[in-house]
């Protein structure tokens, strides 16, 4: 980013910062550096404004984090919600949201990890969705909607289980992948395999 000359940054001390380029900025330092560098003062370097300017629109740090959780959470499932009306096989579209989950994670590897992850991030995560968040409901109203009519041979009473453990081994997937503790064989995309297993054990109506 080219440097700001001192007329630019005292016409953004003056107020002509958005909202929207405070989000960019907190965005930015994300994905490229880490949620330890997300501060008010980082911000506020990047952008050529005074610290005291992204106040104007944010309470806090944890303020903006809050936003950028709530506009990935909004990114996330309006994703899965296209994956899901993708296919009318019920198959295809757990397939399909598998991929997509995996897609948005890796394209968004800092904000996934605050968004889920057991940093302030995270915490601040579980305090904006306190219950089931949108992208998990999605993924669940599949599996219901397939146990219902029978799609998938099991007890209608299994799905929530169905939908944890498949959502839990998705969720270690990408954490392993991400932390290079685990890679795909080559040639293999690294959620295929389990995508497999999942599929043929549903297919089966074997008790679980």
């Amino acid at each position: 980013m080219p440097a700001l000359n001192k007329k630019e940054r005292s016409r953004r001390i003056r107020g002509s910062l958005s909202r929207e380029e405070i989000l960019g900025a907190a965005l930015e330092i994300l994905h490229q550096e880490s949620l330890e560098k997300l501060s008010m003062r980082n911000i506020a370097r990047k952008l050529g404004c005074s610290v005291a300017s992204p106040y104007a629109y944010f309470k806090s740090q944890e303020d903006i984090v809050r936003t950028l959780i709530i506009q990935g959470e909004a990114d996330l499932t309006d994703r899965l919600q296209k994956a899901r009306r993708s296919s009318n096989d019920v198959f295809e579209q757990l397939t399909a949201i598998a991929y997509t989950y995996w897609d948005f994670a890796t394209e968004n590897r800092e904000l996934h990890r605050v968004m889920f992850g057991t940093t302030m991030g995270g915490a601040t995560y579980r305090r904006v969705f306190p219950s089931l968040p949108t992208s998990y409901r999605v993924y669940l109203e599949a599996l219901r909607y397939a146990s219902q009519t029978g799609a998938i041979p099991h007890g209608r009473d299994q799905y929530r289980a169905i939908a944890r453990t498949m959502w839990a081994w998705m969720f270690g997937v990408i954490t392993l992948e991400m932390t290079d503790l685990v890679h795909a064989r080559p040639g293999n995309h690294p959620i295929e395999e389990g995508i497999r297993m999942f599929v043929a054990l549903l297919r089966s109506g074997v008790e679980i």
